[in-house]
């Protein structure tokens, strides 16, 4: 059994952008009844990475990547109603 440590994200832009980043999407869990949460694997990087939005310092991502993780995880909030 793997352990580790998870990070929730319930705003979907900051969502995308760590997805198409490379972290890893663990789950989706529900946080009340209009509300859900992405479940990451907090990984090496992944504080980084959050500053690195919250900061809108310039960071290299293939757009075409971008628009994929978007539309991904935004499928994924639909087929959980």
């Amino acid at each position: 059994m793997h352990t580790y440590e998870t990070l929730q994200i319930s705003d979907l832009p900051q969502a995308t952008f760590l997805y198409a980043s490379g972290v890893p999407l663990v789950g989706i869990e529900k946080i009340n009844e209009n509300r859900k949460a992405f479940c990451f694997e907090r990984t090496d990087g992944t504080e980084e990475l959050l500053m690195s939005f919250a900061s809108g310092r310039e960071i290299l991502i293939v757009p075409s990547q971008l628009l994929s993780s978007y539309k991904h995880l935004k499928s994924l909030l639909w087929n959980q109603r």
